[in-house]
């Protein structure tokens, strides 16, 4: 037969021992917050046409990394050249021909055939 004596020794035990195991070990750590996620850009390509004695479009917005196609549409020869400095020119171009370009930063260009042709890559 069980008593009341018993059982009141008993719950009081059993309740400390869920408690106990209820709060975990003190080794226990908490899991590293997640590292923040940073955007990439995708270097993609854009066109300009050369087309008329101009370039098309004039001005041009890319991302850095991205590559710049000039493409010379028209019916004489041209080429691309940095201004001020001709820190970078293309190739001679004859009707048909492309030259690319990794924009690293803003430029103004020309083509130095036919001086009065400027065009510009802006770089954001």
């Amino acid at each position: 037969m069980i008593t009341l004596a018993g059982n009141r020794t008993a719950l009081p035990i059993a309740l400390v021992l869920g408690l106990i195991a209820a709060c975990g070990t003190p080794d226990q750590k908490a899991a590293p917050a997640p590292a923040p996620v940073q955007a990439v850009h995708v270097p993609t390509s854009a066109a300009v046409s050369i087309a008329q004695m101009s370039f098309h479009p004039d001005t041009l917005q890319v991302q850095r990394g991205d590559t710049v196609i000039f493409t010379n549409n028209d019916v004489v020869d041209h080429d691309v050249t940095e201004l001020p400095d001709s820190l970078w020119t293309s190739h001679l171009m004859h009707p048909g021909d492309s030259w690319k370009w990794v924009a690293d930063s803003t430029a103004y260009y020309f083509c130095s055939i036919h001086v009065v042709m400027r065009g510009r890559v802006i770089v954001e």
